[in-house]
């Protein structure tokens, strides 16, 4: 496994290159170990998602004390990951990235504490896996809407949740923790 930063500037992102083997038999990966315990030293919740073509999924976080790390990874197809530094206190906040993820590309990214996460589906569906600690609560959560951020996330006509649609607008309101 090989960890590097996301760039200079977001440092705190990382991307990380795992092992995949493959053969005659199909493949197989190796996406967490103990090592990856210096990144997430603990895994409470395992989350996967299957989404079609053009869904935008996210942009969400949750607020201290139940901020979370995750591991993303794309398992099946291909998404673009977006994320964006909410923390009110960091001299990045604002600034944000993203990374194309794939089946074949043996990449993960991990994203910290009080950034905020989505992603866009460009394949015909993508299934992907999430790994995180701490516990996820609902009342904790916060995110803006994913269409409100200048970013450019692929995908033709954008398929967004309701509950995704109606969270604030980034350019109007200063969201974060």
């Amino acid at each position: 496994m090989e960890v590097k930063d996301y760039s200079d500037e977001l440092n705190e992102i990382k991307i990380i290159n795992y092992k995949h083997l493959i053969d005659e038999r199909g493949s197989f990966s190796k996406i967490f170990f103990q090592d990856n315990e210096k990144l997430l030293n603990e895994i409470n919740e395992v989350y996967f998602s299957d989404s079609k073509q053009n869904v935008v999924r996210g942009v969400h976080l949750q607020k201290p004390p139940y901020e979370l790390t995750k591991i993303v990874t794309c398992i099946r197809g291909e998404i673009i990951d977006f994320f964006i530094d909410l923390r009110f206190e960091s001299k990045t906040y604002g600034k944000f990235g993203s990374l194309k993820l794939n089946e074949t590309d043996n990449l993960s990214i991990l994203i910290p504490p009080g950034f905020g996460h989505g992603f866009s589906v460009l394949s015909e569906n993508a299934k992907v896996l999430y790994m995180q600690n701490g516990i996820y609560k609902n009342n904790h959560e916060l995110g803006i809407d994913p269409l409100s951020i200048d970013f450019d996330w692929k995908v033709k006509i954008p398929i967004v949740s309701e509950r995704d649609s109606n969270l604030p607008d980034f350019k109007k309101n200063k969201v974060g923790v």
